[in-house]
């Protein structure tokens, strides 16, 4: 009986077809994380396709955090991990903040992020943890002067709130969100107020945590991150 097609055949580039061979041999055990993979020449008998696209081939395995590619050494087989995924978004990402309302929607992403970590530390935080809150916020109030060492230790104060669930995805996204943000954060002439003020949020924060206010520090936290949206990229 006659068929109808609904869609076009997708046509595949010679290097997709062995990327996809490989990335299945490597996810399914057949090539072992740390073992090396064939050479190019053995690769390029098997496929029966030429050096550029085992290379092709290979290059995009390592985006994918599935080979690591010496200079000098046989290539092997690795796994991915969270920065390899936060550095596959990167690029994307990057050209999202240059869009129309870009910077809102990373900033409202942060946010939601930022919410719940902020809740798991206010219920779950150790002693341990708050003392290292305590210290991060001690080389804050240190920072306000210096506006390049105040976004250092800004960054690294909700880094150890994100850091609390011992979960290393949720660090490399954290990193990877605040960074996005921050590089596109704009030289303020009243950077030292603006720095005061978001030092001062950052001792109600730890202080709802240290008393276990899940809401409370959940609130200040989003007041904290709309303010600091409002005075560093507002009109």
């Amino acid at each position: 009986m006659p068929i109808t097609i609904k869609r076009p055949i997708e046509r595949k580039k010679l290097s997709e077809t062995v990327e996809e061979e490989l990335e299945l041999m490597i996810r399914q055990g057949e090539i072992a994380v740390g073992d090396p993979l064939p050479s190019e020449r053995e690769l390029m008998a098997a496929f029966g396709v030429g050096r550029p696209s085992i290379r092709d081939a290979l290059s995009a395995l390592a985006r994918k955090g599935l080979v690591k590619i010496s200079s000098g050494e046989r290539t092997r087989a690795t796994r991915p991990s969270p920065d390899t995924i936060i550095s596959e978004l990167s690029g994307m990402s990057k050209d999202f903040l240059t869009q129309p309302n870009g910077l809102q929607y990373f900033d409202q992403l942060r946010s939601f992020f930022e919410s719940s970590l902020v809740r798991h530390a206010a219920e779950f935080a150790t002693k341990e943890q708050i003392e290292e809150l305590e210290k991060a916020l001690e080389l804050n109030g240190k920072a306000i002067n210096s506006d390049s060492q105040f976004k250092k230790t800004d960054v690294y104060f909700h880094r150890v709130i994100a850091s609390i669930p011992g979960n290393p995805i949720f660090l490399a996204i954290h990193q990877a969100l605040v960074d996005w943000v921050i590089d596109a954060r704009a030289e303020k002439a009243n950077a030292k107020e603006l720095n005061a003020q978001s030092h001062q949020d950052h001792v109600e924060i730890l202080a709802f945590i240290k008393n276990h206010d899940v809401e409370g520090a959940d609130r200040k936290l989003t007041q904290h991150l709309e303010y600091a949206f409002e005075r560093h990229y507002g009109e």
